[in-house]
């Protein structure tokens, strides 16, 4: 597929701050150019991503936290909720399932975008697998089952049902958004991350045009965004 995924609310969980923007700010920015209510949840505050080692890690995770929500703003992105576990010691644990399933049934999105778990490639942070594998958990079957962590539902939170997941890191995409209308948008939400200037020595445009000529080259298209796309129905 070729096309913008159709969908009205859009709930995006990244591992860290920056990884939605990396992985779809393209596609967000276009879902909410169409209409569509986006959140993110962001479950780490990047405080492992020191360039200066010698920076105080609170301060620092506050600044990364303060950047994340200056670029979904610039993509049109309504929430920015941060679980703020420990950078680089993300597991698929039951607690993280439980958090995660509380933020599908407050939000209630019709689809979910988050990291590909089980993609082949093996330079993948072991943070995003974890999260990953949670969010997957948490919105099938554990969100749509009262059984499932019934003091959420006693405190209001109902169940609910999602019907897709879009993966994105995915070695084995089917699902490919043309973002060259609005790859400008998603440079400047990027530029927002300025902490993480230091990771893209040879320039951030550079490089993420590169990434989306190479994602968009199976599909012919020139910019493009590629994902994994799972029925949850």
């Amino acid at each position: 597929m070729a096309d913008l995924p159709d969908a009205t609310r859009v709930l995006i969980v990244g591992a860290h701050p920056d990884d939605p923007d990396f992985f779809c700010g393209g596609t967000v920015a276009r879902w909410t150019a169409a209409g569509a209510t986006v959140a993110y949840v962001v479950v780490t505050s990047g405080d492992k991503g020191m360039p200066d080692p010698s920076l105080d890690p609170v301060a620092f995770s506050r600044m990364r936290e303060a950047e994340q929500e200056a670029a979904a703003r610039a993509l049109g992105v309504i929430d920015v909720t941060f679980l703020r576990l420990t950078d680089g010691e993300v597991f698929d644990t039951l607690e993280l399932r439980a958090r995660l399933t509380a933020e599908i049934r407050r939000f209630r999105p019709d689809l979910i975008v988050t990291h590909d778990p089980l993609t082949r490639r093996y330079r993948q942070h072991p943070d995003h697998r974890a999260v990953g594998a949670a969010t997957l958990a948490a919105a099938f079957p554990a969100c749509r089952l009262a059984t499932f962590f019934p003091e959420q539902v006693a405190a209001g939170l109902a169940p609910h049902v999602v019907g897709r997941a879009l993966l994105f890191g995915s070695d084995q995409p089917d699902t490919f958004v043309d973002i060259a209308p609005v790859f400008d948008r998603k440079i400047a939400a990027l530029e927002q991350h300025a902490s993480q200037a230091s990771a893209f020595p040879g320039g951030l445009h550079t490089r993420v045009r590169q990434w989306a000529e190479d994602a968009g080259r199976p599909a012919g298209l020139a910019l493009a965004e590629a994902f994994l796309s799972v029925d949850l129905e």
